[in-house]
């Protein structure tokens, strides 16, 4: 790894160490990304909004192996024991799902903890709390809704929020060996798997289909015809974005490694292809959703995501095109990454239409430059 960007990366990290405290947690009033925004919400009463820490902790695990800066593990293990403090019954679900999540990554990075198992157990049980029997083609599967609703709908259906509790049942598995989380992911996979129709909202105000748009070649942002919410005026049920395609291909990817079904790849590899079919300019930056503007952390997404497809794909006809374009993104990522300055947010604007709003998802999108960075000499 060239050691310049392993300096830029230190850079980058630093106003995330620097507003960590010591027992986890943010110092509100050090942060630069705890900011009020579109979609900003705290997981308790004048707590922080927590959405990129499952992000920090894995680039802090890393760099600590690359380093070996102690301080950037302790960090990492204070910001897992926090979120396993901090998540409670009533939490939006996906922070259950980047809760187990980073549990995780303690146990892949650091030694498994057995009040941080315990942990995850209490987490889980709080999910499954959430987990309904949806009627899809004809069938009943396991859904976990996100824990709240919008417009008529009891569960707002985000894929990216969705996806990321989805892996976190793998992670929960991996961890206690558990069959029946093992289950309930495969089950919960079918509503990123199956195609979306749109007037799949049931009577009982819970979703009826997947989520997988065949017109589009990707995952919706969500089955609502709902607009408003964080860096982009899009509608949920019109659009894709680069943000639910990393989390998506993370969690099926994981799964295949469990349970080996071909439509987990091929959904996958479909949504990669959208990624650098649409939303990749000629130069390797990334947009949004759709060639809008050139974000950083979405370069890194775009490599990541074949990254991660490599091991299960690579001999697949669609790949080396794959591989070409994510090299064009990692090409641009660390050209711009090493000059960049946090006061730009990590965008170069073309159209405007995405936003820097709220701060925590270009708080997010610095980390998926990171990984990115980290990622890319795996392609």
């Amino acid at each position: 790894m060239d050691r310049r960007i392993i300096s830029k990366v230190r850079e980058v990290l630093e106003p995330f160490v620097s507003e960590a405290l010591p027992e986890g947690g943010i110092d509100m009033s050090r942060s630069r990304w705890q900011k009020p925004g579109r979609g900003y919400g705290s997981i308790f009463p004048g707590g922080p909004d927590v959405r990129y820490l499952r992000f920090l902790v894995e680039a802090l695990y890393r760099m600590n192996l690359l380093t070996g800066e102690e301080r950037l593990r302790n960090v990492a293990n204070a910001q897992v024991r926090f979120i396993s403090r901090a998540v409670s019954k009533g939490s939006p679900t996906w922070a259950m799902g980047n809760a187990l999540e980073m549990i995780g990554l303690y146990a892949q990075y650091d030694q498994p903890k057995a009040e941080l198992i315990e942990a995850a157990k209490r987490i889980l049980s709080w999910a499954r709390e959430r987990k309904i029997k949806v009627r899809l083609d004809g069938g009943f599967r396991d859904h976990f809704s996100c824990g709240y609703g919008c417009l008529n709908a009891k569960d707002a259906g985000w894929t990216n929020d969705l996806s990321m509790v989805g892996s976190g049942l793998v992670w929960a598995y991996e961890l206690t060996g558990d069959e029946s989380i093992l289950n309930e992911a495969v089950s919960f996979a079918e509503y990123f798997v199956r195609p979306w129709r749109d007037d799949a909202l049931g009577a009982d105000g819970y979703w009826q289909a997947g989520t997988w748009s065949e017109d589009i070649g990707s995952w919706l942002i969500g089955p609502l015809h709902y607009t408003g919410f964080e860096s982009t005026d899009a509608y949920g049920d019109e659009a894709s974005w680069v943000l639910s395609t990393l989390t998506c291909i993370d969690y099926l990817t994981r799964l295949y490694g469990h349970r080996a079904d071909h439509r987990f790849v091929d959904r996958c590899i479909s949504a990669a292809d959208w990624t650098f079919r649409e939303c990749q300019f000629e130069d390797g930056g990334v947009g949004l959703c759709g060639r809008d503007d050139k974000w950083l952390g979405l370069a890194g997404d775009a490599v990541r995501q074949v990254v991660m497809l490599k091991p299960l794909a690579a001999d697949r006809l669609e790949f080396p095109s794959l591989l070409k374009n994510a090299k064009l993104s990692y090409e641009y990522l660390l050209d711009r990454f090493g000059t960049a300055d946090l006061e730009t947010n990590g965008v170069e604007w073309v159209d405007h239409s995405t936003m820097a709003d709220p701060m925590v998802n270009v708080a997010m999108l610095w980390l998926s430059a990171i990984l990115g960075a980290l990622d890319g000499d795996k392609l």
